[in-house]
């Protein structure tokens, strides 16, 4: 053979292995694991939240469980996909009653839950330590920026443990005034399993409008 060709059959060769290489290299993991969604899944919650305000006054108090059930899944007038969730509390006769009906929707981009017909953007994709948006970007509360944290870290909490989680967390810091906290532990292939939210609003007349909520899955499973 001569080395014209032999030279050619190497540099093809190598070219063909080069292809192949990168046509096995796996696609990169955007974190749309994260937000799962399938009809008939659900998680339970151990709900305890408390409020006050100091110039009505009004202090209170409720622990109660909760449950976010995917009921449906359809097409919203935006021509994306959409799942209708019934948010379920557990009566005092052990019965689930439907307390409200909220809807998530997800692209390739963010996903989505409109919490009381408020849009709220849980999730930006690639799921990438230190990422930032607004979780009121589609809605007319004020701006409230969050950072991806622990990307991947296993966590455990209300008697679950989660190999892989992710935290969203908010980026501005509380002050002497007022504290707008916001966490929210996503676990791949099953959601959301916990939220803390905490807002205070502290003034000369006391603390107007402060509450606190927190949530922990403590079950799931699909029916």
């Amino acid at each position: 053979m001569k080395p014209t060709r032999v030279l050619l059959t190497i540099v093809i060769g190598a070219a063909v292995l080069a292809s192949c290489k990168k046509e096995e290299a796996p696609a990169p993991d955007m974190g749309y694991g994260y937000f799962p969604r399938k009809v008939g899944a659900w998680i339970e919650y151990q709900v305890d939240s408390a409020w006050r305000d100091d110039p009505v006054p009004n202090i209170g108090a409720v622990s109660y469980r909760l449950k976010e059930k995917v009921v449906e899944e359809y097409t919203d007038p935006a021509g994306r996909t959409a799942w209708r969730i019934h948010r379920m509390v557990l009566g005092a006769d052990s019965n689930w009653v439907v307390r409200d009906v909220w809807t998530s929707t997800m692209d390739n981009i963010a996903a989505e839950v409109a919490e009381e017909n408020l849009r709220r953007q849980k999730l930006s994709f690639p799921v990438r330590d230190g990422r930032r948006w607004d979780v009121n970007v589609y809605n007319v509360e004020g701006e409230l920026e969050v950072a991806f944290r622990e990307v991947g870290q296993a966590w455990s909490g209300g008697g679950l443990s989660h190999a892989n989680t992710v935290l969203v967390k908010n980026t501005v810091p509380a002050n002497l005034i007022g504290t707008n906290n916001y966490e929210e532990r996503w676990a791949k292939d099953l959601g959301m399993v916990s939220t803390y939210r905490e807002f205070k609003n502290q003034q000369a007349a006391g603390c107007l409008e402060c509450w606190r909520l927190d949530m922990v899955a403590v079950a799931y499973g699909t029916e």
